[in-house]
């Protein structure tokens, strides 16, 4: 994928790329070696092909301070791991693993925000990071949750949520001003229910009749409930039982006129006056 857009985008030699921890292999790097390109990127666990430098778990249970730093090197490449609020690994062919500064952090123990020592392909890692990195933070911050069985539903998910964001991204670029995405993504949920959404289905009668109707005496008969496709019962809420809040509400009887499921023990009371 890198080496494509490289070519697509036809960068010459000493051009410069970074890229985050999706793509950052050391086989890159040497391609990129070769063609004369610098690349820095962070670097995933599963990459370091047993490289000597201690692990992501090996340095969180190590008490070392932040700012800690470890490198390794193999001609023009570093690997550097640098001890933030948890370890960071990033491998570049261009930038050395030292320090060259100190970045801002806010320190618990001291509450007070200090000064940490940063190495160079940190800093400028951090410097020039865009695209998929601030793609990536952009669609933490609301996150469609998807913790589900169906294993094709988090693509979805995450498809609607990049979606949102470049038309956020978008929309700010052609205005000229800057929006908050939560503002964005709820403007954008009540558009979409006003042109493709549906009112909720209300059956008639579910509600029950009027106050006038309910006390008025006339023709409120007990009755069975209506009959399944299976030949069973239907099972209603008795509306009384409800109303007060009991758990075990379930009946197989109904006022004919009122349409509503009730024991036969609350039909008097449901079409009683109140007092």
């Amino acid at each position: 994928m890198v080496l494509d857009l490289v070519q697509k985008a036809k960068l010459s030699a000493g051009c410069e790329v970074f890229f985050d921890n999706l793509f950052t292999s050391f086989p890159l790097l040497n391609k990129l070696s070769e063609m004369g390109v610098a690349g820095t990127g962070t670097v995933r666990q599963n990459r370091l092909n047993k490289v000597a430098i201690n692990t992501k778990k090996e340095l969180m249970k190590k008490t070392i301070p932040r700012g800690h730093l470890e490198a390794v090197f193999r001609e023009d490449q570093v690997l550097a791991v640098w001890k933030d609020n948890k370890p960071v690994f990033v491998a570049s062919n261009k930038y050395e693993a030292t320090v060259s500064g100190t970045v801002g952090r806010y320190c618990r123990v001291q509450k007070k925000k200090i000064q940490v020592p940063i190495p160079d392909c940190v800093r400028q890692y951090n410097s020039f990071m865009g695209g998929v990195d601030q793609l990536d933070n952009s669609v933490a911050c609301y996150r469609i949750p998807y913790r589900m069985k169906k294993w094709w539903y988090a693509l979805y998910a995450w498809t609607i949520n990049a979606s949102v964001v470049n038309a956020w991204r978008l929309r700010m670029k052609f205005t000229g001003r800057k929006e908050p995405l939560l503002d964005f993504l709820r403007e954008l949920v009540v558009e979409m229910l006003q042109t493709h959404g549906k009112p909720p289905l209300i059956r008639r009668g579910s509600l029950g009749p009027a106050g006038d109707q309910r006390t008025d005496g006339l023709n409120h008969w007990i009755v069975a409930t209506d009959t399944t496709e299976d030949g069973k019962k239907r099972r209603l809420n008795c509306r009384q039982c409800s109303k007060e809040g009991k758990k075990d509400n379930k009946t197989l009887m109904k006022c004919e006129k009122c349409n509503v499921g009730l024991h036969h023990l609350c039909f008097k009371e449901k079409h009683s006056l109140p007092i």
